[in-house]
């Protein structure tokens, strides 16, 4: 079956995406992205990296204390966070705690906790250069990992939200919606996630309502490069009143080369904002005498609902064909999420996920109910 035939047999995942796409495009209309969309801000606005994730600037640290929780607590954070006027630290840490159930034949239930990650941070500016330090490392599960090292110049100091940057180091790639889960289809699948940092140098240009970010790296995840080849790539975004969508293009120039692009949006309706990314990847054959090219298609779809300060309500539709010349390899995801913040830097979730996969692979056919408790400052 060709792509054409198997887009059409899928008819119904394609839908919702379009129709969330056109809605973005045609009406007048930390932290996760929904958070950055229903303010209109850019990462930036809240995270010392440009790109979003990691430590929180003054403004994210006061938002996360005031601003999000249904408490705020007196103290305040952002002091307590920066040990001098130009050195600052901050963490996160999440606990799990899991039941889960697949079609596998035999054990096919398991429950357990976990700590699902634990990161600190560290920023050190140089006073009157624009030169700062950026230190990300995850300190659990596991050995100690460094997520996150480079330098940064940027080349207006005291306007980190209107000015271009350069920076060099190891550094996350700037693709798509930076949103939390890992797990999900659209961070798994083209191995842009926060397990997969990359050695490289990317030039950012952050105006009034527009984000451009061009980047070299070694090839996702590679700390050294022994060969002539790279990763090559750029991401826009562009806001508006109520609404935001941009698209990201990347190349890893490699023996099977690896093609990526996607276009992603955001849209506000009063207390309820509603997000998606669709991505289409072509990984080359490594011989292409006897193989075919691998296209994939992978798409996320989110709502969120802001019930009460405090109080917010995730519906996700996830959608992934691994090879759009195989029939019926399709796998779906779907998770309700409810987030409480009753207090100042601490976060509740619970939540409920079913993911569909083909039947020969049971184990990948399973339910999930999990606790997340999230600490940060």
């Amino acid at each position: 079956m060709n792509l054409h035939s198997k887009l059409q047999a899928n008819a119904a995942n394609i839908l919702v995406i379009v129709v969330a796409s056109l809605l973005v495009f045609h009406l007048s209309i930390q932290a996760e992205p929904y958070l950055a969309i229903k303010n209109n801000l850019k990462c930036v606005s809240c995270h010392v990296n440009p790109i979003g994730g990691g430590l929180r600037n003054d403004f994210g640290k006061k938002y996360g204390q005031n601003i999000l929780p249904s408490k705020a607590n007196q103290f305040d954070s952002a002091t307590m966070a920066k040990l001098t006027q130009y050195l600052s630290i901050g963490a996160d840490a999440r606990f799990n705690a899991n039941l889960q159930k697949n079609e596998a034949q035999t054990n096919n239930t398991s429950k357990g906790f976990a700590v699902d990650s634990a990161q600190l941070y560290l920023h050190f500016m140089i006073p009157n250069t624009g030169l700062s330090f950026y230190f990300d490392e995850q300190v659990a599960p596991g050995s100690a990992i460094n997520r996150e090292a480079f330098v940064m110049y940027n080349f207006a100091e005291n306007s980190a939200l209107n000015s271009n940057y350069i920076k060099a180091g190891k550094l996350y790639i700037p693709y798509g919606l930076r949103i939390e889960d890992d797990s999900a289809f659209i961070r798994q699948a083209t191995g842009m996630n926060f397990d997969n940092s990359d050695s490289g140098i990317e030039y950012g240009i952050n105006l009034k309502q527009t984000s451009i970010n061009l980047y070299i790296t070694n090839g996702t995840s590679q700390a050294t490069n022994n060969d002539d080849n790279l990763l090559y790539g750029a991401r826009i975004e562009q806001l508006f009143s109520q609404f935001r969508i941009g698209a990201s293009a990347a190349l890893n120039d490699s023996t099977q080369a690896t093609k990526l692009f996607n276009i992603f949006a955001g849209v506000q309706f009063g207390n309820v904002g509603l997000l998606g990314e669709v991505d289409y990847l072509t990984i080359e054959a490594a011989n292409t005498s006897t193989k075919q090219d691998i296209n994939q298609l992978v798409s996320l779809l989110e709502l969120n609902y802001q019930w009460r300060k405090g109080w917010n309500f995730k519906l996700t539709a996830e959608y992934f064909d691994p090879d759009s010349n195989v029939d019926e390899n399709e796998q779906t995801r779907y998770s309700f999420i409810s987030e409480y913040t009753p207090l100042s830097n601490m976060q509740l979730r619970l939540g409920l996920r079913v993911k569909q996969d083909i039947p020969q692979v049971p184990e990948q056919n399973y339910d999930v109910i999990f606790l997340q408790s999230h600490f940060y400052f």
